[in-house]
């Protein structure tokens, strides 16, 4: 049951003045005590995906061995490489991210890759030791090296200097050290760099026991999209242009970078028999509004991926005052909103975008959790199946992995999500207006400091409404969630908007509508805070043995619907059931005595059966109007024998109501004002 909550302040800080942090926005004991990223990780609540779903994992690109310590002071390198593989583990096994393995340079021939103490060494075993784990592997263009395998020169052929003129761009031609190497270059220098990373994934992939599902090329080499006044200077590319009879110069060099790239990746992706199946996908494939190619052009660089193309652009904030525009190459939330309208008029419904907070020294200065899941979850319905989740550690000295580790989680809260919306994400799109452009940051009544996105189905009306409040400082009071308005298909509502985002599914093809929320249970502190007990909506369930009735109450205000004080609940006839899943590692924290609080009420005499598994208990709710809870104690080696289980409520009568779920050490009846 929702209450109107109009603004929420920052109450905890450092100290009494609102220019400190708020602390509850850290990890515990942050800034001194902190737990290692392992450790907090695997304390962090799982993110609830729908089990068996078919969406893409996240890809890792992270540096594994920084984030398991290494170049820390005290942590020996190796060390800080095991630890890099078992969060490498930990992601792959509870957070739906593909295995890794960042640039196979690192071992360049069969004596490096045969030493356990290879820094790659690692990573390789542990993709061999789960073959159930989709696997990826990064790898550099530009650091690429020829001389390893046989060649005569240290940098690859895009950044060599020593060419003949015609090999370059007119405009570099003056200063030999700054030659750019140009799109009319032979077809020979780019070829000969493909075999040199053929080489490369071939040594790999003979240590390798199962296949490479991902190949992910940085993509920030030479030739990029040159300013036209520079193209236009030289005579060679006027030539060509001219010949191919292409009119667009956006167009032009569209088609030459795309035919550079693919006489590169060629080499390793045809060339490898093991590499038959897998994806090859490209970062800043997109159609960004400056220094980027033709989309409708480039996007062919990249592999389909479910028939369809997924652009690649970056998303990196880094500070919370640029969520809404961008700071020099620092992409905000407009980067995205132009970029998407062109992919999606072009029929490109998804994306897979790369992400990060930022990666400051000072963690301080960085988006915070809340702020970041906000805009994650809006991401998700504008398309985003997947993420390339980043970090970068550039220079000494390197942030510590516990101040960060947190961005890798957000990125798989935001996703789960997506899944219990799945047929509006695979069968919907964002909607349009009038001349038929997408509307991809969708209008309200507040254009300051709220995201709102909107996703439909293409069949039915049925929508998932995704809104986050943001803010401009990590160190001044905001608001930490408002109501808005929203008109849609031609009636006006209030929602309620956090930080940490709220997602809804709203469907009007029942009477009274139905309105729920998706991720009532996120909060907006660090997930290393966020409560152990386990919260669910019961209109929030896994599966079902047939249609579940979803009732929702809400109130009018004059011409408004007002859904910031809704209640939404569940109806289950006889034999209906429900089913909700519970991870294995949340019980692990809780003691020994497993509580199933259930809210419900029924006309009749409520009687049911919950059943895990094996196990099964019936239980009785009394003869009410009211709402009353049903306390049902469980072994807890019954929520332990895999890594999840599916908790299923079977009713035993046709007029059982249910509205939450709650999975705790208590047996005490909740205030339902927590909740």
């Amino acid at each position: 049951m929702n209450k109107i909550i109009l603004f929420i302040f920052f109450s905890i800080f450092s100290s009494s003045t609102f220019s400190q942090i708020d602390t509850l926005e850290f990890q515990k004991g942050y800034p001194n005590f902190k737990s290692d990223a392992l450790t907090q990780l695997k304390n962090y609540p799982s993110p609830r995906y729908v089990p068996n779903n078919n969406f893409l994992r996240l890809y890792n690109w992270m540096s594994p061995y920084y984030a398991g310590g290494a170049g820390q002071p005290g942590i020996k390198i190796p060390d800080g490489i095991k630890r890099g593989a078992e969060i490498q583990e930990e992601l792959g096994v509870n957070w739906n991210y593909n295995l890794v393995i960042s640039n196979p340079r690192i071992a360049p021939d069969e004596k490096a890759l045969s030493d356990p103490n290879n820094a790659l060494t690692p990573f390789i075993n542990l993709a061999n030791k789960h073959p159930e784990i989709p696997l990826s592997v990064t790898i550099f263009w530009t650091q690429i090296r020829p001389d390893l395998f046989g060649g005569e020169h240290y940098e690859p052929n895009i950044m060599r200097t020593d060419y003949p003129e015609s090999f370059y761009l007119k405009d570099a031609r003056i200063n030999k050290t700054k030659r750019v190497i140009s799109y009319i270059a032979p077809d020979s220098v780019f070829i000969e760099d493909g075999q040199v990373q053929k080489k490369q994934l071939q040594l790999l992939v003979k240590h390798l026991t199962r296949p490479i599902n991902i190949i992910n090329e940085n993509g920030e080499e030479p030739p990029k999209a040159y300013r036209r006044g520079i193209l236009e200077k030289d005579d060679l590319l006027i030539e060509d242009k001219n010949k191919l009879q292409i009119k667009s110069w956006q167009v032009y060099i569209a088609t030459k970078k795309t035919h550079i790239r693919h006489l590169y990746s060629s080499q390793f992706m045809e060339g490898i028999p093991q590499l038959k199946k897998t994806l090859f996908t490209v970062y800043q494939i997109e159609a960004g509004p400056i220094d980027r190619f033709d989309w409708n052009t480039s996007k062919a660089t990249c592999s389909k991926i479910n028939g369809s193309y997924y652009s690649t652009p970056d998303f990196y904030p880094r500070t919370p005052d640029n969520w809404k525009n961008r700071k020099g190459a620092w992409h905000g939330w407009k980067w995205i909103d132009d970029g998407r309208k062109i992919e999606i008029a072009s029929g490109d419904k998804f994306f897979s975008p790369y992400v990060a907070a930022g990666w400051s020294t000072n963690p301080e200065e960085d988006m915070r959790p809340a702020q970041w899941l906000g805009l994650l979850k809006c991401l998700s319905v504008v398309g985003a199946e997947f993420y390339y989740v980043g970090y970068f550690n550039l220079k000494k000295p390197y942030t510590k992995p516990e101040d960060y580790i947190w961005q890798a989680a957000m990125p798989a809260y935001a996703q789960a999500i997506t899944t219990h919306f799945l047929d509006i994400f695979r069968n919907g799109n964002v909607l349009f207006d009038l001349e038929g452009n997408p509307i991809v940051t969708y209008p309200t009544n507040d254009d300051g400091d709220v995201i709102v996105t909107v996703r439909k189905h293409l069949n039915k009306q049925q929508y998932i409404i995704s809104a986050t409040v943001q803010p401009a400082s990590n160190t001044q009071q905001f608001a930490l969630t408002k109501n808005i308005e929203i008109k849609l298909d031609g009636e006006s509502f209030l929602i309620n908007v956090r930080r940490q985002g709220s997602v809804y599914l709203f469907d009007k093809t029942s009477k009274p509508y139905v309105f729920y929320q998706l991720d009532k249970w996120h909060e907006y502190k660090h997930p290393d805070r966020w409560r152990k007990e386990l919260i669910y909506e019961a209109e929030v369930f896994d599966t079902s043995s047939s249609s579940v009735s979803i009732n929702t109450n809400y109130k009018r205000i004059y011409d408004k619907i007002d859904f910031t004080d809704f209640a939404s609940n569940i109806s289950l006839t006889n034999k209906q059931w429900v089913g909700y899943t519970i991870y294995s590692r949340d019980i692990e924290h809780l003691s020994n005595k497993i509580v199933v609080l259930i809210y419900a009420k029924s006309n009749d005499k409520g009687e049911g059966e919950i059943r895990i598994n094996d196990w099964k208990k019936d239980f009785t709710s009394l003869k009410s109007e009211n709402w009353n809870w049903i306390k049902i104690e469980i072994p807890k080696e019954v929520l332990m024998q895999e890594k999840y289980s599916l908790l299923k409520i079977i009713s035993s009568n046709d007029n059982l109501e249910i509205d939450k779920l709650i999975i705790t050490n208590s047996g005490s009846v909740p205030d339902m004002k927590d909740y």
